[in-house]
């Protein structure tokens, strides 16, 4: 119903609870309809009774939590350079956390994202953080509104950490970096984008993504990798 509501736009809560009744038999109806949450014409207190009401649901979705806790304890420590272990846990994680944002969910969004991010080792976490805050696109409500304390939604989260890893390694990943990896240190007043030195050693202006204080961060993780797999 949750994925019918968002396709078909539904965002009234009283419009909800009508669907939501419609789908059951007269006995079960009769019993939703007398709740005081659904009198109320809230949906959220609404989904909050059921969760009382059937608690076996809850039980079964706690188990799917533990389940996603354990594979975030088998695989903790994720680096840039495991591609198949990223994909190995990625398939594991989005297969149970779906499940778990099904309705009458005892998990939300934000806090599958923590976990997942957790995963990953702390330099695969700067350099997600760096791409997401250039590239990351914002999950929005109807209202085209988005939420500071959950902005991003998980498969996009897991997308852009399948695009650091997929289809290349670190020394390829740097192929695709610009000139800027090469800066000599300055900043241009102007700018505020690093100055670099071309094949003539003659200082030449760069022009920058505005946040370049992100993308920076992500190319000095990705260059000091690089140098560790040298050195290998």
């Amino acid at each position: 119903m949750e994925q019918l509501f968002q396709t078909a736009e539904i965002t009234e809560d009283q419009k909800k609870l009508d669907w939501i009744t419609g789908y059951v038999d007269a006995d079960i109806h009769d019993q939703w309809t007398s709740f005081e949450e659904y009198e109320a014409g809230s949906w959220n207190q609404f989904l909050e009774r059921l969760k009382k009401e059937y608690p076996e649901l809850t039980t079964k979705e706690q188990g799917s939590m533990d389940h996603l806790r354990k594979l975030y304890r088998e695989n903790a420590g994720i680096n840039l350079l495991e591609e198949e272990r990223l994909m190995s846990f990625k398939r594991g994680f989005l297969y149970i956390a779906q499940k778990c944002l099904r309705p009458l969910a005892v998990t939300e969004n934000r806090e599958l994202i923590e976990l997942f991010v957790k995963t990953l080792d702390s330099a695969f976490q700067d350099v997600l953080n760096s791409r997401l805050s250039i590239q990351g696109t914002l999950k929005v409500d109807v209202q085209g509104r988005s939420h500071i304390e959950d902005p991003y939604n998980l498969d996009h989260i897991v997308q852009k950490a399948i695009e650091l890893v997929s289809g290349k390694t670190i020394a390829q990943a740097l192929k695709h970096i610009p000139v800027i990896l090469f800066s000599n240190g300055k900043v241009d007043p102007d700018t505020r984008g690093p100055v670099y030195y071309n094949k003539e050693e003659s200082i030449r202006k760069v022009e920058v993504h505005p946040d370049v204080e992100a993308l920076q961060q992500d190319i000095n993780v990705l260059k000091t990798l690089y140098e560790k797999q040298e050195r290998s």
